[in-house]
């Protein structure tokens, strides 16, 4: 009998669909899944909620298991920043922990200390928490960490996966060194930190983890949750938990114009729903050699800025009979001002030689579609950004 996957942060966006795709390709393996419904609550706290229905987990571990013939997955309650998971980690024995469980909105981080204050705390500690509790109980465990594209500094050089070797004053560094990092939001900084006891804990304790510095994600579908629609995962388009890209398309969908913030020459990067879930289910088997902090860069669509990516989706929409606008500069809340479009290079070695690319231009028309299906849901007051990132 396998050693069981440990999923936390399973209900969510990225959570659910990762769950799916590990019981299809695993539907024997003894698998555990952990949420306490904390993205949920936020996003209903500042007034959101999913445009695509989304089912109770309950239901849809129901319906995965049918689907699926999974016979081994088993739902806990439990917040992982607190002292409950070292006890779970213990009776588990896990042999690979997914930890996607993090309030993962950079805007609502910065609405005032209480938000600071528990961002820092609920990821940081968390993810402390399950470093010592993996290096008490499993040793040897795979732990791959849901990071951010966002930890890197954007200095104008180009970016490295994880580590490089800088050269400064003519001298050249004798080892491998993590690529510089820095954020402007609580958020961000939070997961830089993670990043930096993850490359502790790997260091100085042995352990194997696999840190997958995420782009931003887009997309419904994945080959997975499209079986039935309870599978359905979550769609968020408010100020907070809503991304840009959702922003754009629900924007479109409902007749609004897109706002793109600043000027919108901003680098930023994308990464399919799809190819990003099968990618996470295939490191289930890949682990590490021990002490080894592993980084991936996650990210597909390397090469746009903000503004071309509202012109792709605005290309799209118009290809489906839909009358799109784009509007620039109205909101700016971070204080984006740049001149030109960055041009560095995003290393991203294990993305290209082992990951499936689905095109941007073939997978938004089927966004398109879907939101266009829920559009009632799309609350168009949401879309004005509600924190100010800066004086």
């Amino acid at each position: 009998m396998h050693a069981p996957i440990l999923v936390l942060g399973a209900d969510g966006y990225v959570g659910w669909p990762l769950v799916c795709e590990l019981l299809a390709r695993h539907p024997h393996r003894p698998m555990v899944l952990v949420d306490n419904g904390l993205r949920r609550r936020l996003v209903e706290e500042v007034g959101g909620q999913s445009v695509t229905p989304i089912e109770g987990l309950a239901a849809r571990v129901e319906a995965a298991r049918r689907l699926f013939g999974a016979t081994a997955v088993r739902v806990v309650e439990l917040d992982v920043a607190g002292p409950d998971l070292d006890a779970l980690i213990g009776e588990l024995q896990p042999s690979v922990v997914y930890h996607l469980a993090q309030q993962c909105s950079a805007p609502w981080s910065m609405r005032g200390p209480e938000e600071a204050v528990f961002t820092v705390e609920n990821n940081e500690g968390g993810n402390l928490r399950l470093l010592f509790s993996l290096r008490k109980h499993v040793p040897h465990a795979h732990l791959v960490k849901l990071g951010t594209f966002g930890e890197y500094a954007k200095a104008g050089i180009d970016v490295a996966e994880g580590y490089f070797r800088p050269t400064y004053n003519g001298r050249e560094a004798n080892a491998p060194m993590p690529y510089p990092r820095e954020s402007d939001d609580i958020y961000h900084i939070s997961k830089i930190n993670d990043s930096n006891f993850i490359s502790l804990a790997c260091r100085k304790w042995g352990l194997a983890v696999t840190d997958v510095m995420q782009s931003t994600i887009y997309g419904l579908h994945t080959e997975s949750v499209s079986r039935d629609p309870v599978l359905a995962t979550r769609f968020d388009q408010d100020a907070c938990f809503g991304t840009v890209l959702n922003r754009f398309v629900s924007q479109v969908v409902v007749g609004h114009p897109m706002t793109v913030y600043g000027t919108g020459l901003q680098r930023t990067g994308l990464m399919y729903l799809g190819d990003s879930v099968a990618s996470l289910a295939s490191l289930a088997d890949r682990r590490p050699t021990p002490g080894t902090h592993h980084v991936i860069n996650h990210v597909t669509e390397r090469n746009w800025c903000v503004l071309e990516v509202a012109e792709h989706v605005a290309a799209a929409a118009e290809r489906v009979g839909l009358s799109p606008r784009i509007e620039r500069g109205v909101h700016n809340p971070r204080a984006e001002n740049d001149t030109v479009k960055a041009t560095h290079t995003v290393e991203a070695h294990y993305v290209a030689s082992e990951v499936g690319h689905t095109g941007f231009d073939t997978a938004i028309p089927a966004l398109l579609a879907e939101v266009h299906r829920h559009r009632s849901r799309v609350q168009a007051g949401g879309f004005a950004p509600t924190v100010q990132w800066s004086r």
